[in-house]
């Protein structure tokens, strides 16, 4: 090494080595150079904060009525107007935000959980522990979801707490699947041999060598689950049986556009949660989009 080389290079004129690159600080650049995903991401951002603000944001309380101004167009006083009972719309676009994110977000929790849960079991074990979790999976796989989620969502009756458990519970399938193929992948390879060969029991295995290893294309899945429970709390409340009123969700707004004179006279009042719920499930896909260009090993090494 010449004394050139010491004077271009500043760490090694300190003594220390030069860093490398970690797959999480790469997998992050190439992330920020994703145009679309990185704006996705800054406008998902600013609709979360609003739906964490709601209340600092709301111009009157979102339940609040005033057949007074019932059925008024966007105004000063009510940006977004109101609807047929006086409520104004801005504050029940930003605080259905609220409910309709929480859906989304955990009920994508409850399905990812159960779907890694089953399909790490049925990767790794195999045998008839794969062929009963795999035969489930197509029994709920070969049903139309919304049918059976409007069919249980009758009986049981309406209840946030009762669309999240039912959209996370029937959601699961898509991640098994796509966890017992990682699992099947991971579960050959030397370092989990290594480990079974030292003696390691399979929970071990699984839970410190497996799993984390199915996280990277799990991580693009779940962005994708996320939207997917929006759109599917919004079809439901739409139907009449997801949040009940007078709780604002985007879905349950949209349920007034059935109405063909609110349609056509009251644009204002199914406009804005429409244009909301397209914007964050777009957002939430390109996100998506950028995490799995991100993480894909097909993309590692290219400028």
């Amino acid at each position: 090494m010449t004394t050139a080389d010491l004077t271009q290079d500043p760490t090694l004129l300190a003594g220390k080595a030069p860093k490398s690159d970690s797959p999480t600080r790469r997998a992050i650049q190439r992330f920020r150079r994703h145009r679309l995903a990185m704006l996705a991401l800054v406008i998902f951002s600013i609709i979360c904060l609003s739906a964490i603000f709601a209340p600092v944001i709301e111009r009157y309380p979102p339940d609040a009525i005033s057949l007074r101004d019932k059925f008024q167009p966007p105004s000063a006083e009510h940006w977004l107007g109101t609807d047929r009972l006086g409520r104004d719309v801005w504050s029940r676009t930003v605080n259905g935000g609220r409910v309709s994110l929480a859906v989304g977000l955990m009920a994508a929790l409850i399905s990812t959980s159960i779907g890694m849960l089953f399909g790490a079991i049925s990767g790794y074990y195999g045998g008839w522990s794969d062929m009963a979790v795999m035969r489930v999976t197509d029994v709920f796989l070969t049903f139309p979801p919304i049918i059976i989620m409007l069919a249980i969502a009758a009986f049981v009756g309406q209840s946030i707490v009762n669309v999240i458990l039912i959209i996370g519970l029937l959601s699961w399938p898509t991640t098994a699947r796509l966890v017992r193929g990682q699992v099947l992948a991971v579960r050959e390879e030397q370092f989990v041999l290594a480990s079974r060969s030292l003696g390691a029991k399979n929970s071990r295995l699984i839970n410190q060598h497996v799993l984390p290893n199915t996280i990277a294309p799990l991580l693009a899945e779940v962005t994708f689950a996320v939207g997917a429970a929006i759109l599917t709390e919004a079809g439901l409340s739409f139907l009449g049986l997801g949040v009940p009123l007078p709780t604002p969700s985007w879905g349950n707004m949209l349920e007034t556009a059935r109405s063909l004179d609110i349609l056509e006279n009251g644009p204002w009042m199914w406009v804005p949660p429409a244009i909301m719920t397209l914007l964050t499930i777009l957002c939430i896909n390109f996100i998506g989009d950028g995490v799995r260009d991100a993480i894909d090993p097909r993309h590692r090494g290219k400028g």
